[in-house]
């Protein structure tokens, strides 16, 4: 059996010095993989971020990615050149990536430019002549340079947003069974589903592990396993997390 399991987090590059990253350090990922890497038979793709802390294990095979975009390209590869049972998406990806840097003095100057240049006379068209520049590709600053000068009072930072990797997935690969991570901060049980029933469906997914970033500790990490139907199982920290994916991943081989 094979599986693919993406850990950690993402970081994107401004400059040669300076990344954009999140908290995730890839632990849950690691239990995951430790579990299910100790079954005869069973050999992990492992792929992780920047700051992940990894498995151990002679059945793993490690694949280091930073951007979203290294990320996407090694999926990619992997799905389209390898036949895989299951993939366990639970890497915190970025939603955005950076475009262009600038600062205060090249944004206002270009904005000037594109008012006078459009001539708009009432605030609405004003504010929808920023907006369309604003969006125009490249157009509010340089693109990223190997160390941004620190001499301006502000460094703004053009985003874009990045690819959804796990739209791609069953596109790469239709036959593979899909476990998807769905995070939220601070929202009604309820509300927690209906996200990742909808996550479900967006991204074909067979599962959705949804949690809710109150309810992660040092010690306890509260998720539920989502289908559509509703909530399938609870759990109350990583190990059981853990152990509830690798049984739910067993009892379906089985049932095969």
């Amino acid at each position: 059996m094979n599986i693919l399991i993406t850990a950690g987090g993402t970081s994107e590059k401004i400059d040669d010095v300076r990344h954009l990253t999140n908290h995730a350090t890839g632990s849950l990922g690691k239990e995951i993989a430790t579990l299910l890497q100790s079954e005869e038979q069973v050999t992990i793709h492992y792929v992780y971020g920047p700051q992940a802390v990894l498995p151990e294990g002679n059945s793993i095979h490690f694949y280091p990615i930073r951007s979203v975009k290294e990320l996407e390209q090694q999926m990619k590869e992997l799905l389209t050149t390898l036949s895989f049972d299951y993939v366990i998406h639970s890497m915190a990806v970025s939603d955005y990536e950076v475009e262009t840097a600038t600062n205060e003095a090249l944004l206002a100057k270009e904005l000037a430019k594109a008012i006078t240049t459009k001539q708009g006379t009432t605030q609405e068209q004003i504010e929808l002549i920023i907006q369309e520049t604003l969006k125009q590709e490249s157009r509010t600053g340089e693109p990223t340079q190997k160390k941004i000068s620190s001499a301006s009072e502000k460094l703004i930072l053009v985003m874009k947003k990045a690819p959804k990797v796990i739209t791609s997935i069953k596109k790469w690969q239709p036959s593979v069974s899909l476990i998807g991570f769905k995070l939220l901060v601070d929202v009604p049980e309820e509300e927690l589903v209906t996200v990742a029933q909808k996550s479900l469906e967006t991204n074909q997914a067979d599962f959705i592990l949804a949690n809710d970033l109150i309810d992660i500790t040092p010690t306890q990490h509260l998720g539920l396993l989502v289908t559509k139907d509703g909530v399938k199982a609870r759990f109350q920290t990583k190990k059981e997390i853990a152990q509830g994916l690798k049984e739910l991943i067993l009892e379906r081989k089985d049932d095969l």
